[in-house]
C-alpha cells in the first residue's frame, strides 16, 4: 500500500526549493507584474460612476506587466538564469514609472526595483561533503625574501 506523503515532508521539499533559487526576488517581481497590471485591468464604481483608467498607456501597461511577470517565472523556475532576468526586470521596471500609470502608482516600480536587486543580489549555497580541515592555529603568512 501507498503512503501519503506528510505535511512536513512538503514543507521541507518546499523549503529545500525556495532554498536553491532568489525566491523572495521573484515573488517580489511577480508582485510588481500583478501592480503594474492592475489598473489597465480593474475598474472602480462609485455609485453610479464608473471609472476606467484607458489610454494609450494600457498598451505599454500591458507590456511591462507582462514583461515583469515573465522575468519573474523565469527567475523562479530558471535560477541560473536569474542575472540576464534581473537586469531586464530592473529596467522593465524603471521604464514603468514614467510610462505605465507612474510605475502602477509607484508600487509597481518599487517592488521591481527590490525584486530584481534580490535576484541579483542572491547566491546558491554549495554544499562540501568534506568538512573543512581544522588545525588550531592560525595560517602562516610568509614575507617576501
Amino acid at each position: 500500500m501507498l503512503t501519503q506523503p506528510t505535511s512536513t515532508d512538503h514543507r521541507a521539499r518546499f523549503r529545500s526549493w525556495r532554498t536553491s533559487r532568489p525566491f523572495w526576488g521573484g515573488v517580489l517581481m511577480a508582485l510588481s507584474g500583478i501592480c503594474l497590471l492592475l489598473p489597465t485591468f480593474s475598474t472602480l464604481r462609485v455609485g453610479d460612476l464608473l471609472i476606467s483608467i484607458s489610454t494609450i498607456a494600457g498598451v505599454s501597461t500591458l507590456l511591462l506587466g507582462s514583461l515583469m511577470l515573465v522575468c519573474a517565472c523565469t527567475v523562479l523556475l530558471q535560477p541560473a538564469a536569474r542575472i540576464p532576468a534581473g537586469v531586464a526586470a530592473m529596467l522593465v521596471a524603471l521604464v514603468a514609472l514614467p510610462a505605465a500609470n507612474f510605475g502602477g502608482f509607484v508600487v509597481g516600480t518599487l517592488l521591481g526595483v527590490f525584486g530584481s536587486a534580490a535576484a541579483l543580489a542572491w547566491r546558491s549555497v554549495e554544499t562540501t561533503t568534506e568538512p573543512p580541515i581544522a588545525t588550531g592555529r592560525a595560517p602562516e603568512l610568509h614575507s617576501p625574501s
